[in-house]
């Protein structure tokens, strides 16, 4: 039905500062690392950046090593027709099983595709749910 996988999201905590964007993302870059998903929030005075990537462990050490704060979550990504409904779809399932969904966050997977990731309180179940 829909390609479902389980992945590493990498939430890196920065300071909140004009600039930083760039700075987390030349920094990757750099290291040759290439982004799978991105949301970027600030609150209060910190910047939050959900990555995923294709090279969590290289992303993890270069952020780390200019001195942010990296934790890791595993996440559920589906990806999607681009279809109007489609989340619906996927946010009924996850309810329908008793799945809460702490954060979600979308992005384009090609003509026609879109990939959304799913943070939630059973990894393992919203897998199950969504395959």
């Amino acid at each position: 039905m829909y390609k479902v996988e389980e992945a590493t999201e990498l939430h890196v905590i920065t300071p909140n500062e004009p600039g930083i964007l760039g700075r987390v993302l030349g920094t990757l870059a750099n290291a040759g690392v290439n982004l799978t998903a991105l949301c970027v929030y600030s609150q209060e005075d910190k910047g939050h950046f959900l990555l995923i990537t294709a090279d969590n462990k290289r992303a993890e050490k270069c952020l780390r090593a200019i001195g942010y704060k990296v934790k890791t979550n595993k996440v559920v990504t589906v990806e999607i027709g681009d279809r109007i409904g489609a989340g619906a779809e996927i946010g009924a399932l996850l309810g329908n099983a008793v799945i809460d969904v702490e954060h979600c966050y979308g992005t384009s997977a090609g003509v026609g595709r879109a990939l959304l990731v799913f943070k939630t309180n059973n990894p393992r179940k919203a897998l199950e749910t969504l395959k």
